[in-house]
């Protein structure tokens, strides 16, 4: 009868070794990072760096903290993260570029999320590219001390993306500048120039003066505000 009894309480034994061993933290001693494009390896890597450490231990719950750590991250779209045998696999979904905005002399890239992810010139190539002027900033910093392009920035872009694809009253593809103030459209063929504010109120009134006109008639309209403005308009 001992020898039974012997038996069980050694395969017991086995059973809390093997359960120790498995939910027990590990170390991490390699980090595999695999890119769905291959456009923010370095910016990722320099942030996995800071964050992230080789024989630092790691269990379910910190798989989930790094998945949720990358994830917050302006250039991961989603993220995916798995430990085996003592690497760490991180698979990324990379954030893409939406449209750049030019300012001075440098060139932004802004993701969908609307976070800048880079400056880098030859990503602008086959994006909407955007020319920005203004007393300030067109960005600011967020609480995870990453930048970002201000709301009001953003919707001015939807609004001119929105109006450009359904209705160009104005038969010319305008050279387009944001400001801190609004928008402006340059139509050089036409001799036009608009200046449009922030919201979809100066857009409508755009629409209707257009619609009234039998044709574009040369010069400024300033639509920022509620009461039409046009300077220096002439027949063309």
């Amino acid at each position: 009868m001992k020898k039974p009894f012997f038996l069980i309480f050694l395969f017991f034994i086995s059973l809390s070794a093997a359960g120790i061993y498995l939910y027990s933290p590990m170390k991490i001693e390699k980090i595999e990072i695999k890119l769905d494009k291959n456009l923010w390896g370095k910016e990722i890597s320099e942030a996995i760096s800071g964050s992230i450490n080789l024989n630092s231990t790691v269990d379910e719950v910190k798989l989930e903290e790094i998945k949720e750590f990358l994830e917050k991250l302006p250039w991961v779209k989603s993220a995916s993260v798995s430990f085996l045998k003592g690497t760490l696999n991180i698979n990324i979904k990379e954030e893409p570029v939406k449209l750049c905005i030019l300012s001075g002399n440098t060139t932004y890239n802004v993701g969908e999320n609307g976070y800048l992810l880079a400056k880098r010139k030859e990503l602008c190539k086959k994006i909407n590219s955007y020319f920005y002027k203004g007393r300030s900033d067109f960005f600011t910093m967020e609480t995870t001390g990453y930048l970002k392009v201000k709301n009001s920035i953003l919707l001015e872009i939807e609004l001119i993306s929105t109006y450009l694809s359904k209705n160009n009253i104005i038969k010319e593809k305008p050279e387009i500048l944001l400001t801190d103030t609004g928008v402006k459209l340059l139509y050089p063929e036409n001799k036009i120039i608009v200046f449009l504010g922030n919201g979809g109120e100066s857009w409508q009134n755009f629409k209707k003066l257009f619609r009234i006109l039998d044709k574009p008639y040369s010069g400024y309209y300033d639509l920022r505000f509620s009461g039409l403005l046009i300077k220096e308009g002439e027949e063309k």
